[in-house]
């Protein structure tokens, strides 16, 4: 038995040892193999979320989710990327949720929004951050491709084949329902989730709460020029934020002319302010297609240059957009000058900046390079570059090592 015992223990150390030297080798040639995924910044440089905090202790943030089935919760690693990457540590206990109502006969739920905050150590920086929910709109409509999915098909398909169907009849159907949405349901669901961001205080939301938001429109325009918002948006949430704003533009043009001494320093005052949005997986261009182009376009530098002719005309002083696009996400796209000059409003001075970076690494199978169309269009919020520079901008990128070494800047002026 000692002889027997003496052996095992041998055994164990050596088999030990030699595991440990498989892992310390597995983790060396890890860390030696180098980074080869890409990523080009064209445009201008851009702000961060902590730049916004230089104007004000509270920041708000609105993320509107895109294709696909979410659940409340679904933007927790964004969240808590941003968080780590701002050192804001101090997080609240328990979120306010919000069910939203539609306006239109206010009984059609259109949705959760859930508000969570988050702070410094100190409690002099405030994080609100408002994610907006609204798969629920369509899951009824899409139970119609449910029975894609059940056995009597799967056993038909090759596993990875199974799964990018199920993938497939999940998103695809979503742009469809959005853009022959006659009664505007998840237009609707963004617009409340803005009323509620701008018109209530972190400390006047009550939990568990089911209701239209009321606040005028007038009240948050005057709300919108004086806050720190910054949009979030991923693949479709694209689109529906940017209808969301146009929807603005073309209520304060309407107005513009008819206002009374004190409404119109509120509309000056939005005149004077820079939206900052971040997409990504940006859809736009796919999205245009078969929708009319907007009614002032072909027209930027009229609208906002100080020596252009419709200056005073225009509604934002700048819409910064910041397009996130992995080449191998099959559902994602850039957003060229062209597209901007024909589709976007004039009056919001639109300025794109593009990121293409591969969010998703290639592995090789049977000798070809292959992504997986999945994670290439769903880990951009796990991607350190995409949330540095999301929470610290490009002002300082060259001191930044992850956005410095990693990533290559080609300013367009």
């Amino acid at each position: 038995m000692k002889r027997l015992l003496a052996l095992l223990i041998m055994f164990c150390v050596s088999g030990c040892s030699s595991f440990g030297k498989g892992v310390a080798e597995a983790i060396l040639e890890k860390q030696e193999k180098k980074d080869t995924r890409q990523c080009v910044i064209s445009g201008e440089k851009f702000k961060g979320i902590d730049y916004a905090f230089n104007k004000g202790n509270t920041v708000k943030i609105l993320m509107i989710h895109g294709v696909g089935t979410h659940r409340d919760g679904y933007s927790t690693r964004l969240r808590e990327n941003l968080a780590k990457a701002l050192d804001l540590t101090v997080i609240s206990k328990r979120p306010k949720d919000i069910t939203l109502i539609n306006p239109d006969d206010k009984k059609t739920e259109l949705g959760n929004l859930r508000v969570i905050r988050m702070q410094n150590e100190e409690r002099s920086k405030n994080l609100i951050f408002y994610e907006l929910t609204w798969s629920s709109i369509t899951a009824t409509e899409k139970k119609i491709l449910s029975y894609d999915s059940s056995g009597i098909y799967a056993h038909k398909r090759a596993a990875f084949n199974h799964s990018m169907k199920g993938f497939l009849d999940d998103v695809v159907p979503d742009p469809m329902i959005y853009l022959l949405d006659k009664d505007s349901l998840i237009l609707n669901s963004a617009k409340q989730a803005t009323c509620w961001m701008l018109g209530k205080r972190w400390d006047q939301l009550k939990d568990n709460q089911k209701a239209v938001c009321t606040i005028s429109s007038y009240q948050q325009i005057k709300d919108l020029g004086n806050e720190n918002i910054v949009f979030i948006t991923h693949s479709l949430g694209s689109r529906i934020l940017l209808d969301s704003v146009v929807d603005i533009v073309e209520n304060v043009a309407k107005v513009d002319q008819k206002l009374d001494p004190q409404s119109q320093l509120i509309i000056d005052e939005l005149k004077n302010k820079e939206l900052n949005v971040f997409m990504m997986a940006n859809q736009l261009p796919l999205l245009q297609i078969a929708r009319k182009k907007p009614e002032v376009r072909n027209q930027i530098p009229s609208y906002c240059t100080k020596k252009g002719k419709n200056y005073q005309k225009r509604v934002f002083k700048r819409v910064n957009i910041v397009a996130f696009s992995d080449p191998n996400d099959l559902l994602s796209y850039d957003v060229p000058q062209k597209f901007v000059d024909e589709y976007i409003d004039s009056r919001m001075c639109p300025r794109v900046t593009n990121v293409s970076l591969n969010v998703a690494e290639v592995i090789s199978a049977f000798g070809v390079g292959v992504v997986n169309p999945v994670t290439a269009h769903t880990e951009y919020d796990n991607d350190q570059r995409v949330i540095e520079m999301i929470s610290k901008g490009m002002n300082n990128y060259k001191e930044n090592p992850a956005l410095a070494k990693k990533c290559r800047f080609i300013e367009l002026d």
